[in-house]
């Protein structure tokens, strides 16, 4: 006995088809739609579900991977994050060297040259300053022709002094202040010294100082 088949309406097929779904537990954003980034639980997809190579730049709209979508703990170090062009956080770190001369005052003789004042550096570049005052101890004025110098890594200034009253009167010191930017290939030292000629009588510089800050790199 042959049985007559029944027509079932398209619109029964997709009522069936959206009652096997709904009772699957399966949801879809839309038939034959695309998953958008609000459809994805924060840390629902996981490195283990997602097959090697099988999400390539090309596939991933612009902007559409935010940061509230990465899982932070599984991303790794990002090569070289810990330097700065290959250099440590530590080689951009400033250093100071020095302070007040060894020395509240340091005499000065006639027609000569005296070191001052020191500071030893380890190699690098530096920016080094060193201050002084010249002070005419005699009872004679004394003419322009004394100099200090302050000189480091082959890099040095000279100032040439005022002419200073005699001891006691308003004029008979000058404050001076002398820098270099320096860069050492090897550990080295920084000198402030100063020159006298022969109208020198006697005096000093008092309360000289030198002092280095590192520029890195």
């Amino acid at each position: 006995m042959i049985r007559k088949l029944t027509r079932i309406h398209p619109a029964s097929v997709v009522a069936m088809l959206a009652l096997f779904v709904a009772l699957s537990g399966v949801s879809y954003a839309a038939i034959g739609g695309k998953i958008a980034t609000k459809d994805i639980k924060n840390g629902a997809v996981t490195k283990a579900k997602i097959k090697k190579e099988a999400v390539t730049a090309p596939k991933i709209k612009n902007d559409a991977v935010t940061g509230a979508k990465v899982k932070e703990s599984t991303l790794a170090t990002v090569p070289d994050a810990a330097k700065l062009a290959g250099i440590l956080p530590a080689g951009f770190e400033s250093k100071g060297f020095g302070g007040k001369g060894d020395a509240a005052f340091v005499n000065l003789g006639v027609d000569t040259v005296t070191e001052i004042a020191s500071q030893e550096l380890p190699a690098g570049t530096y920016l080094v300053l060193a201050r002084g005052g010249l002070n005419n101890n005699s009872g004679e004025d004394i003419p322009i022709g004394q100099e200090c110098t302050l000189a480091a890594g082959g890099t040095s200034q000279t100032l040439p002094m005022a002419a200073l009253a005699k001891n006691g009167a308003p004029a008979d010191r000058e404050e001076f202040t002398l820098f270099v930017i320096a860069t050492l290939p090897s550990a080295g030292k920084a000198v402030l010294s100063c020159e006298t000629d022969s109208n020198w009588k006697s005096g000093n510089v008092i309360e000289p100082s030198i002092a280095a800050v590192s520029l890195q790199p």
